[in-house]
């Protein structure tokens, strides 16, 4: 995994999700406990609130101690009202002297000092008459229970709970949503249409994924249009050969049938058609031959022959050199440049040989004879730079060639890993080849 995947992949983004999810967590929840607390603390743990829940326990302490028939010497009666709940504290003075005082132990969140009857609090003293006429000073205090805090607390784990799901489930959202449309985009190119484009988002696992997919889908896109195009180019070729066999073909039956039947006036016309016969047969040898290296550099499953490091000077010396004496042998005029390359090639021979006879036909079918035929090579830095240049008849039309021969030059130059292109300007036709140049060996070690 790139290191741009490992501090940004799904791992981490999860990992930031969660972190982030229990910072909202913990944040609501401090806040919620904060506003209850506060909230708690100006209302029913108000002082304010305390006090007259007191008044009011007090006003029903009044009517229990007539109702029960209190006494001071019968105060029993007291403890069972004040063990009704653990809200109250109560303390029964005579003068000075403690006459009755409720458990302490069940008042935790009760401050002593908030209840000490030997403190001045006035507003929690009351005058308690028993049912025996006795006047006592009782202390009351009410107080509330902790349970409305504990309560307060689980709020708001249950606030933070809810958030931090709401969150995490934001940020997991997102990704399931593009997991979800990655689906849908899968299904469209399940169903053919390879022209939809993947959508690409984020730097994550699943934008790597994304881009894969997107990236199989161009590769395939090409590969069905070069396919395409090697049928096209495969249909044209074989409508241009029946085309152009055509002609030399039924002018060879024609003079086959002429001779087979003995119409032919001498020995001279019987010459003549024999002659006729051989060039339409030499004709047609040339097509097929054009056709077998087309399918020899087009088709996917030719093997691909083994190079060989020559020297390049003796290859295109000897090569160049048997062409331009085979077309001064066809009464063509040559002017030749070659200068030395001095230098090493990776070739195969024969291959590369089949590409120049290809030029070599193209001069002697489509070339002027009465104007000179342009051939050099030179070195140009690391590469071996080789041109051709001819007139072209006027007479000759280009719907007699299908460019076979051109486009063979092409794939073996290529294969060799140089470049091939073709001009026409004016009535001038020409060539320029480039190929790769090694140095020598005994130059290298130098």
């Amino acid at each position: 995994m790139s290191k741009r995947l490992r501090f940004r992949g799904l791992k981490i983004k999860l990992l930031v999700s969660v972190l982030l999810s229990l910072l909202a967590g913990a944040a609501v929840f401090f806040l919620v406990l904060f506003a209850g607390n506060k909230l708690l603390d100006e209302t029913i743990y108000a002082e304010a609130f305390m006090e007259k829940m007191a008044d009011k326990q007090f006003s029903r302490l009044e009517d229990y101690v007539g109702e029960k028939k209190v006494t001071a010497r019968h105060l029993r009666p007291l403890d069972i009202w004040c063990s009704r709940g653990d809200q109250v504290y109560l303390a029964v003075y005579i003068g000075d002297r403690i006459l009755y005082e409720s458990e302490k132990t069940s008042k935790s969140s009760l401050d002593p000092k908030q209840y000490d009857p030997d403190e001045e609090n006035p507003r929690q003293e009351y005058e308690l008459i028993l049912n025996d006429g006795t006047n006592t000073r009782a202390f009351l205090y009410y107080y509330t229970s902790d349970a409305w805090w504990y309560w307060n607390v689980v709020l708001s784990g249950v606030a933070a709970f809810l958030i931090f799901s709401l969150c995490f489930i934001f940020f997991v959202h997102r990704k399931l949503q593009y997991i979800e449309r990655l689906k849908e985009e899968l299904d469209v190119l399940a169903g053919g249409d390879l022209n939809y484009q993947v959508t690409i988002k984020g730097d994550d696992e699943l934008g790597e994924l994304a881009y894969g997919i997107d990236e199989m889908r161009r590769a395939i896109v090409a590969h069905q249009a070069e396919e395409e195009k090697m049928r096209a180019a495969n249909s044209e070729l074989v409508t241009a050969m029946s085309h152009d066999l055509r002609t030399p073909l039924t002018a060879l039956l024609a003079y086959l049938e002429l001779l087979e039947r003995g119409k032919y006036e001498d020995e001279q016309q019987l010459h003549h058609f024999i002659s006729r016969s051989l060039e339409k047969t030499f004709q047609i040898k040339s097509m097929a031959d054009k056709l077998f290296e087309y399918f020899l550099v087009y088709s996917s499953e030719w093997e691909r022959p083994i190079r060989e490091l020559v020297d390049a000077d003796e290859l295109f010396q000897q090569m160049w050199g048997e062409y331009e004496f085979a077309l001064e042998s066809r009464e063509f005029t040559v002017a030749y440049n070659f200068t030395p390359l001095e230098g090493m090639i990776r070739a195969d021979i024969d291959l590369l040989r089949r590409a120049f006879d290809n030029l070599y036909s193209n001069i002697l079918k489509y070339a002027d004879p009465s104007l000179p035929v342009d051939l050099a090579y030179r070195r140009e830095e690391n590469t071996i730079l080789l041109e051709v240049s001819n007139s072209i008849l006027s007479q000759k039309s280009e719907k007699e060639s299908t460019n076979i021969g051109l486009n063979t030059c092409k794939q073996i130059i290529g294969y060799h890993g140089g470049s091939f292109s073709a001009a026409k300007e004016r009535e001038r036709f020409s060539v320029r080849i480039v190929l790769p140049l090694e140095e020598r060996a005994s130059k290298a070690r130098m």
